[in-house]
């Protein structure tokens, strides 16, 4: 699989709800194989060197894909409310603030070119994984305007983006994977027609 399917929503939890995906008119779910999603935890940055280790063990693996999947389902709600809504639901609220709550989160200071930074890092690997994705939510709620949280407009593509082009017109989910694919579609329809 091409690597870059694995960020291309543009914000972690989009990316986690990319996990899905149609290829070739066949449903694929990327949590259902362990091996890719320890590739796509590391591609979306959300483990650090000690996570690897301890996900090396195959119950811990397991719950931590566990935990992703409840997270994805709780994505598409997320996503469903703002479609049909325009805003999250009172109940998604509660829901999002529940597991707000229930990460662990250890704070520490590091010091980086002789300033002073805050680290907020989760306590376990499922509590750092569940943290950056929930922050995530929050950072693209709270800095894009709904409407720019789209579906890609390829008709066999279920996957969705956080549109941070300037001019707000993006279309597809990678030009690479849907955008060429629909443009060379479109063409051969015109030259089609023309001879008809």
């Amino acid at each position: 699989m091409d690597k870059s399917r694995y960020v291309l929503g543009g914000s972690t939890w989009i990316n986690l709800l990319n996990t899905t995906y149609t290829d070739d008119k066949h449903s694929v779910d990327i949590l259902l194989d362990p091996a890719e999603t320890f590739q796509w935890l590391e591609e979306n940055n959300l483990l650090r060197n000690s996570d690897v280790l301890v996900i090396e063990d195959k119950e811990r693996l397991d719950q931590l894909i566990e935990e992703l999947h409840s997270l994805r389902q709780f994505c598409k709600v997320l996503l469903s409310d703002l479609k049909q809504q325009g805003e999250l639901s009172p109940n998604t609220i509660e829901r999002l603030e529940t597991l707000v709550q229930q990460v662990k989160v250890n704070l520490s200071i590091v010091q980086r070119d002789n300033k002073l930074n805050m680290i907020s890092e989760g306590l376990t690997a499922k509590d750092h994984v569940s943290y950056i994705i929930l922050s995530s939510i929050i950072h693209t709620l709270n800095n894009f305007s709904i409407d720019r949280i789209r579906e890609c407009e390829h008709h066999e593509c279920i996957l969705h983006f956080v549109d941070t082009s300037k001019s707000g017109k993006r279309r597809w989910c990678s030009m690479e994977l849907c955008g060429n694919r629909q443009k060379a579609a479109e063409f051969y329809a015109r030259k089609k027609s023309k001879r008809i």
